[in-house]
């Protein structure tokens, strides 16, 4: 499943800051009546409103010159999240190497998360509770479902909803109701999405597997020793 997000514009900063330290590559399509090839590149800088990017490939079909002020589709992978947005070419340098392009700072960013795991839902209430600097208290979620490399938990406080944001780590600490063993886990803030419920946020963390492996590996262990005998227990009926 896909689950994408619009970031607003204090973190399309932050997304934009991090691609940048990382010179992150590009996939910039051009609308198709401008342009019948993808480009490539790498962002290179960025002053005021305009990105640099730095082309990877010079064998195009059409002369760059044609995309002069042509809008484009642009995708980036950062922290393995595919992230998207819309702008337009602002300047070409052709005769340069690498050749460069000058895109204008998008508007928006949307962030894609594909679920790679099946997430178990509990069938009673788990409290999730947040820790990270900045928190003067450690407020609590209820776990909604969890995997193998993340959870996501339904948040009613509405500070708590603008303390999260995309690409924030807190520590996670909870107890799966089929397990004694306290769960203290690093993780990443990697989708927020509003729920049905009004005053609702459904937010989403992917566990940082190097900070804590050992611990990570032991709720995975759990997870599918539960999953083990749920099946069994099917089975008998």
């Amino acid at each position: 499943m896909l689950i994408t997000l619009d970031l607003s514009a204090r973190q399309a900063q932050r997304v934009l800051g991090q691609a940048l330290r990382t010179h992150v590559k590009l996939e910039i399509e051009p609308r198709p009546e401008s342009h019948d090839t993808l480009l490539w590149g790498t962002l290179s800088g960025r002053e005021n409103d305009v990105l640099t990017i730095d082309l990877h490939d010079t064998g195009h079909s059409a002369p760059l010159r044609t995309l002069m002020g042509a809008m484009c589709d642009v995708r980036m992978i950062l922290s393995s999240q595919l992230c998207l947005f819309s702008t337009f070419i602002l300047d070409i340098v052709d005769d340069t190497v690498p050749q460069r392009l000058a895109l204008a700072i998008p508007e928006t960013i949307q962030i894609a998360n594909r679920r790679r795991f099946a997430r178990k839902a509990p069938i009673e209430p788990v409290p999730v509770r947040f820790s990270a600097s900045g928190m003067p208290s450690a407020p609590v979620a209820i776990l909604a479902n969890i995997g193998p490399t993340g959870l996501a938990c339904r948040v009613v406080d509405p500070e708590l909803q603008d303390r999260l944001c995309i690409g924030d780590e807190v520590e996670l600490e909870f107890v799966l109701p089929w397990s004694n063993e306290v769960y203290a886990l690093p993780a990443a803030v990697c989708n927020k999405n509003r729920c049905r419920e009004e005053g609702h946020l459904m937010v989403g963390f992917e566990f940082v597997a190097q900070a804590n492996e050992v611990a990570l590996l032991r709720l995975r262990a759990a997870l599918r020793d539960e999953t083990a005998r749920l099946t069994e227990k099917e089975g008998e009926l």
